[in-house]
């Protein structure tokens, strides 16, 4: 509720406004769809809704899908919102058991989601000569962006050094503790309205420029190919719809369940080579001053996750620093930010190119 009467208090805008409605259900509560939120929330009538469950995905998808629909004159504003009180309804334990039900019957040996992504992990590591410092380095930076905000804002709030991240207890090697994404409570709501209603100079407008989706399994054992996900190809489709290159690209906020994720994703992008994600990580590339800053709000691993919403809040993130309210983490002059969202184990894939202003 917060969350949707300060976005469209930001939008200028009120509950009356809104004609559509994307709702991303809490986890494990799949049954709640869009009208019960819609009536809670006090935006009825809707003439346009949707549930979204893409895991980490579902919020680009959310983007896309409104604007798709106000193309085609189904709605005019939509709200996209997206709430879980993940750690205080089900607590740790029970919410690493439930994620469970993401893997397989095949796969019930190794059924948690941290030890399935580290086979991932492992390969790259003996394959590539990734190391276990590479892989807590990710945690270390996302820890410090997070701990440079100190707001409502942020789940954790001190900065950790690579060997306090290594040192933290083993959950499926080689992720430590600190290196998988918190348990978290958290919500986010976005307006996405037809650029009609936006007026550039009271409200600060930003623009899905570019989009790509990619689904490629639901069981790990069926991953197409463990050395590129789905990012790849979802990636190079949002760059070249956005019309942008690798050089036009300001910020990163690239979806970090585990620390290996973002180095697969800084690889599949094609930020750097394949197989040259770690040595990119501490070369200080992802640092704020860095050539491409990545997840400055500390991310899934620092900032906030909160179960199926997490993905909204490297989002919101980039739309911060697009409008330039990033506040200690901002980037100077940032025009393009590119977003990934994934689901699943690298099941399912988005990523989104963001830009200042309206065409």
């Amino acid at each position: 509720m917060w969350a949707a009467k300060n976005a469209l208090e930001d939008a200028d805008m009120g509950p009356s406004d809104v004609d559509g409605l994307v709702a991303s259900p809490p986890f494990g509560s799949s049954k709640v769809g869009v009208y019960p939120i819609a009536e809670y929330l006090g935006v009825m009538p809707l003439s346009w809704g949707a549930t979204t469950a893409l895991g980490g995905a579902s919020h680009l998808d959310s983007i896309a899908s409104a604007m798709r629909a106000i193309d085609a004159g189904l709605a005019e504003t939509v709200l996209i919102v997206s709430a879980d009180p993940f750690l205080t309804r089900m607590g740790r334990s029970d919410a690493v058991g439930s994620l469970s039900s993401a893997a397989g019957p095949f796969e019930e040996p190794a059924n948690i989601i941290p030890s399935l992504y580290a086979h991932a992990a492992t390969r790259h590591m003996d394959k590539y000569g990734t190391t276990e410092a590479q892989l807590a380095t990710v945690a270390e930076i996302a820890y410090r962006h997070a701990s440079m905000q100190r707001d409502e804002r942020t789940h954790m709030t001190e900065a950790k050094s690579v060997d306090e991240i290594l040192d933290s207890p083993m959950v499926a090697y080689p992720f430590t503790q600190h290196q998988c994404s918190l348990v978290s409570d958290g919500g986010a709501a976005i307006v996405v309205t037809a650029s009609d209603n936006v007026e550039e100079d009271t409200h600060d407008p930003v623009r899905l420029t570019g989009f790509g989706a990619e689904h490629t399994h639901r069981h790990i054992t069926q991953m197409p190919d463990f050395d590129e996900t789905g990012v790849a190809a979802a990636g190079a489709a949002a760059m070249a719809e956005a019309d942008v290159s690798h050089d036009d690209i300001d910020v990163l906020q690239i979806y970090d369940a585990f620390t290996y994720n973002v180095i697969r994703s800084l690889e599949d992008l094609g930020f750097c080579e394949q197989g040259a994600g770690g040595e990119y990580v501490t070369s200080g590339a992802i640092e704020l001053d860095g050539e491409h800053p990545t997840n400055t709000h500390g991310g899934a691993l620092a900032q906030v996750h909160p179960g199926l919403p997490s993905g909204i809040f490297h989002v919101t993130e980039a739309i911060r620093q697009l409008r330039g309210e990033a506040e200690a983490t901002q980037v100077d002059d940032v025009e393009h930010a590119l977003v990934t969202g994934s689901g699943g184990l690298y099941s399912t894939h988005a990523v989104g190119v963001f830009e200042r202003g309206v065409a």
